[in-house]
């Protein structure tokens, strides 16, 4: 009798023993706990409350209701995305309004400044009609492509628009590259963002403008389908508008139409270069 009493109780210990042992379950390793990397989640809004339908109406619920939201990580990743996409340096992703000073220049920079605040304010209302456009020309050095790289990077960071750079000298250098293998391809992308900035149209070389004509062409090319599919555009150059007529009227045109509510023209001084400011400063 006593050794069954004795085997009872050591099967009672070694349950008691099983359950009281705690099983450690392994959360999966996600990149953002709050949405489980899903994109978003579920939120209880309660009736009286509003909600945004689709079409962008406000509506009040007559009913709780459950609604997905999506998480700020997926917005996160979809900046980062664009970012990348764009071409934009990181050095270049540094410039904004704020951080461009006006103090001590030359009137025309400060009316470049604050055009293309107006271009950036306006930009929802006027992107879908033809003057959609800014060109900022003329003097090198005074700012105009810190305040396109600027309108670029709010365009990117606070409207999620995708922008794509496209630096005039180095760009056409990947249009030729390997007997021009990807020159569709880098020209479709050219045509198809929604926003377009070309940096340093027809920039001189040595002081004196070489245009070969496959570059007029391919860029008016792009240029030709941006304007005729209402496709915003930022330009900048170091030529004059007559300099640019003088290159290729029809693309010029096309430009000055599609920017004539916002071109800036920096008058040729070596004093607004701001590069050179310091040797200017010592005479």
């Amino acid at each position: 009798m006593g050794d069954r009493m004795a085997a009872v109780m050591e099967e009672l210990r070694a349950r008691s023993q099983l359950y009281s042992e705690t099983t450690v379950v392994e959360e999966p390793d996600y990149n953002c706990p709050k949405c489980k990397d899903s994109g978003g989640y579920m939120v209880r809004k309660k009736a009286g409350e509003t909600t945004l339908l689709q079409n962008g109406s406000e509506v009040i619920l007559k009913y709780d209701t459950d609604e997905w939201k999506q998480c700020e990580c997926a917005k996160l990743r979809q900046l980062n995305r664009l970012i990348k996409s764009s071409a934009i340096t990181e050095e270049f992703q540094k410039m904004s309004f704020k951080n461009f000073s006006t103090d001590g220049v030359h009137p025309k920079v400060v009316e470049m400044k604050s055009k293309a605040n107006q271009y950036f304010r306006a930009f929802d209302e006027i992107k879908g009609f033809r003057q959609n456009s800014i060109m900022l020309i003329g003097q090198p050095g005074c700012g105009k492509t810190h305040l396109l790289t600027a309108i670029s990077n709010y365009l990117i960071h606070t409207r999620q628009v995708p922008v794509l750079y496209f630096p005039y000298k180095d760009g056409m250098n990947n249009l030729a590259a390997n007997n021009f293998e990807r020159k569709n391809e880098i020209m479709d992308r050219m045509k198809e963002i929604d926003v377009l900035f070309i940096d340093d149209l027809f920039k001189p070389i040595g002081g004196k403008v070489d245009v070969k004509p496959w570059q007029a062409e391919s860029i008016f090319e792009v240029v030709n389908y941006r304007y005729l599919n209402n496709k915003p555009l930022l330009v900048s150059s170091e030529l004059s508008l007559d300099d640019m007529l003088y290159i290729d009227e029809a693309l010029t045109s096309r430009l000055f139409e599609m920017a004539q509510d916002f071109t800036v023209t920096i008058p040729k001084d070596m004093k607004v270069n701001y590069r050179l400011r310091k040797v200017f400063e010592n005479r």
